[in-house]
């Protein structure tokens, strides 16, 4: 049974003043769940506590017992109470909140996704998965993007928070930084040089803007090339553009797939 308290702080942290309060977020699905648990039993996203289904631990006694994390039986009615999903699933988890790390100089050597004003929580959740299966590792977003701990933008993510750095950062203050000194920047735009014809060179930084407003003017001075993803529907026949996250799989998939000149 999941004590009313404890039920109050899980619901809690649907909001963001309260997953900072309390440095805590939370997890919910079987898959999301079990890749947490076997991540490492310490450090950053540590599980804290787990609820589930008796089934649910019946299935997962083996793994719940050798990683030492305490769990507590719940009904299906409590973990819909306690649940953000409109289908709640058999298990969810409290997870330790990792404290923001200010430093820069994981930047330096490696490609980086960077956005401005990204509002759309599932959007900025499936971006943080694709940006794990291409194998980046650091991802920008100005101040007023979406949180990094939304409940929407962790199910999206389907346990890639875990393993993908995600700061909050003026993007005009960072592109002044030492560290990105002589480093190449790819705008993103409806209109710019065809990504398939730009020479994409190593560890570069790729520019996204807004969902709907796209990147703003200020940006303009950093760029070594705009860059767009041509259509080929037709002009007045097709999409006016590409939903963002479809934007940021088509550029992670073509500088994977030419590899950096």
């Amino acid at each position: 049974m999941i004590p009313s308290a404890t039920l109050k702080l899980i619901r809690s942290l649907r909001v963001k003043k309260y997953r900072d309060l309390n440095r805590l977020y939370s997890a919910e699905g079987e898959k999301i769940v079990l890749e947490l648990i076997g991540r490492h039993p310490g450090g950053d996203h540590r599980v804290e506590r787990i609820f589930a289904t008796r089934e649910w631990i019946r299935r997962n006694q083996h793994l719940l017992e050798a990683s030492g994390i305490g769990y507590t039986e719940a009904t299906p009615a409590e973990l819909k109470k306690a649940s953000s999903l409109v289908t709640p699933q058999p298990v969810m988890a409290l997870v330790n909140k990792p404290e923001d790390r200010p430093g820069l100089q994981e930047l330096s050597a490696t490609p980086v996704l960077g956005f401005e004003s990204i509002r759309d929580p599932g959007n900025l959740g499936s971006i943080i998965r694709t940006a794990d299966w291409f194998g980046i590792r650091q991802v920008i977003c100005s101040p007023d993007s979406a949180d990094l701990y939304n409940p929407k933008v962790v199910q999206s993510a389907m346990g890639a928070v875990a393993r993908v750095k995600v700061r909050y950062l003026e993007l005009e203050r960072l592109l002044r930084e030492p560290v990105m000194k002589d480093r190449t920047v790819y705008g993103t735009f409806l209109e710019g040089k065809s990504l398939f014809e730009t020479r994409l060179r190593e560890n570069p930084l790729f520019l996204f803007g807004n969902e709907s407003r796209g990147l703003g003017p200020a940006y303009d001075p950093f760029l070594t090339a705009r860059i767009t993803i041509p259509s080929f529907g037709g002009r007045g026949d097709g999409s006016e553009s590409l939903n963002l996250a479809a934007s940021v799989a088509v550029v992670c998939a073509e500088f994977r797939r030419r590899g950096p000149v």
